[in-house]
């Protein structure tokens, strides 16, 4: 397979990876703040009753844009500026996931199975790592249409 059809499907898996991972999060987020009150309780138990693993993805997203970065035909490679930052982003993004967003989950999840009212510490924890999360996401976003050198 040619180097540039490599790197345009390492490109498309990096951005399906990153929409529908952080996309998840996104969505997370705003069951986490339904689950503080402000919404159905019984939408909040059948979300959290789920899953909910694409967000894992988010972990993978670095990883095939370094290998399409590596692959690029004429490019530069994975030690350009804007790449080491959007790496940086990404490190904030999976520290969030990971310390925040995945445990909040889980505590959710815990307390609307057992049919008890869903803790609204843990959602607004949720909710709050999933619009950090995002604006890590947009600022990614940013550095890698711009690509700053």
């Amino acid at each position: 397979m040619p180097a540039e059809t490599v790197f345009w499907v390492l490109v498309g898996l990096h951005v399906t990876c990153a929409l529908v991972g952080f996309g998840s999060v996104a969505l997370g987020g705003i069951y986490g703040f339904l689950a503080t009150g402000g919404g159905n309780e019984e939408e909040v138990r059948r979300y959290f009753a789920a899953p909910l693993r694409l967000e894992w993805l988010v972990l993978v997203v670095p990883f095939l844009g370094a290998a399409a970065l590596a692959v690029q035909p004429h490019g530069r490679g994975v030690l350009q500026l804007w790449s080491m930052l959007a790496a940086g982003v990404w490190l904030v993004a999976a520290v969030l996931l990971l310390g925040v967003v995945r445990p909040a989950e889980a505590r959710l999840r815990t307390t609307t199975a057992q049919g008890a009212r869903a803790d609204p510490g843990a959602g607004r924890r949720l909710g709050w790592a999933g619009v950090a999360t995002d604006v890590a996401f947009t600022v990614a976003f940013f550095l890698m249409i711009t690509q700053p050198r």
